[in-house]
């Protein structure tokens, strides 16, 4: 049994369980209710953790994963004003220097 992905959040491990479920990749999610013993443990040992089951597994399970976020869309987190060229933040629905909307 092989550690494949930690994660602060447990839905980020979940999802990526599914994943493999659905590969039909053995695999478990361990520290899934250790978020209670916050303050008492190191944080660090509490993350939830993804495991592949059978070593033979792991490459495959990471090959699977790393395809999987590289196809994944990636949200733009910038925008450029068409009038005047002025960069934006995402949440700015309009330019702040020439009140142009956003395209």
């Amino acid at each position: 049994m092989k550690k494949l992905y930690v994660s602060q959040s447990l839905i980020d491990v979940e999802s990526r369980k599914e994943l493999l479920d659905q590969a039909e990749i053995p695999c478990m999610v361990k520290n899934q209710r250790s978020a209670m013993l916050g303050g008492e443990v190191p944080f660090v040992e509490v993350f939830p953790e993804l495991w592949v089951l059978q070593d033979k597994d792991f490459e495959r399970a990471q090959t699977f994963l790393k395809d999987w976020e590289e196809a994944r869309p990636r949200e733009n987190t910038i925008w450029t004003c068409s009038k005047c060229g002025e960069i934006h933040q995402k949440e700015f629905t309009s330019c702040w220097k020439c009140n142009q909307g956003r395209i």
